[in-house]
């Protein structure tokens, strides 16, 4: 009896354990707190370690850097794909808007060559390096046409440069488009009123000549002109 009365005066009610690295035994507190015989202590103790076990991870940064680490690896190469792909697609329009540029201008070249026998002989003025006014007047028009497809060529690969505060960079403006309207409206205009020029003196008859043929393409320069009229819009605000 002695034992049993030395073991009680040892450990009383308000015995408590605390632990070295300051955690409280939650039960003693919800005891004095709540009174003894409470059936919700084990519950409140087991809330208690399970939120301070989730303050301990939520602390800890390493799993979200080994999430961050398996994604940029794969977005990466995608983005640079993607870069890859638009420019090319933009180039290749850009080449298209030059081959037509050139189909047209082969085909305007060829029917002026074709059609240049009443107006005199192209060969033979080359040969004796001597030519009419007439054949003159009718190749001046077809040169005038050779020199603007040309500065239409090289005006159609050139980009304009765009700036913001980040830097600066290059972009596909669609130019080239002008071209292909001025050239359809002057032919189409042409065939319209060649007819009203006389056909004398040589010179003007040699202009009416070149005027009419140059007015005769206008059908097949419509579906040449429309193709590069698109290739320029798609160029200017799909191919970014």
């Amino acid at each position: 009896m002695k034992r049993d009365t030395d073991f009680s005066d040892l450990f009383d009610d308000d015995f408590e354990v605390t632990y070295e690295d300051g955690w409280e035994d939650v039960s003693a507190l919800s005891r004095r707190r709540r009174g003894p015989g409470s059936h919700t202590d084990y519950y409140e103790e087991d809330d208690a370690y399970e939120n301070h076990k989730n303050s301990m991870y939520a602390d800890d940064p390493r799993p979200s850097r080994r999430r961050n680490r398996r994604g940029v690896p794969l977005a990466a190469p995608i983005r640079k794909g993607g870069r890859v792909l638009s420019r090319a697609a933009a180039a290749l329009i850009r080449c298209l808007t030059a081959v037509l540029i050139l189909a047209t201008t082969a085909y305007v070249t060829y029917t002026f060559w074709r059609a240049s026998t009443p107006y005199g002989d192209i060969m033979e003025s080359i040969r004796t390096r001597r030519i009419s006014m007439t054949l003159a007047a009718y190749v001046c028009i077809a040169v005038i046409f050779l020199l603007f497809e040309f500065i239409a060529l090289l005006w159609s690969m050139t980009r304009v440069r765009v700036r913001d505060e980040s830097g600066s960079w290059k972009e596909d403006a669609g130019r080239g488009l002008f071209s292909f309207v001025l050239v359809f409206a002057s032919s189409y205009l042409a065939f319209l009123f060649y007819r009203f020029l006389p056909e004398s003196p040589e010179i003007l008859f040699g202009l009416k000549g070149s005027l009419e043929v140059f007015g005769s393409m206008h059908n097949v320069l419509f579906g040449l002109c429309a193709a590069g009229v698109i290739s320029c819009l798609v160029r200017k605000y799909f191919s970014h």
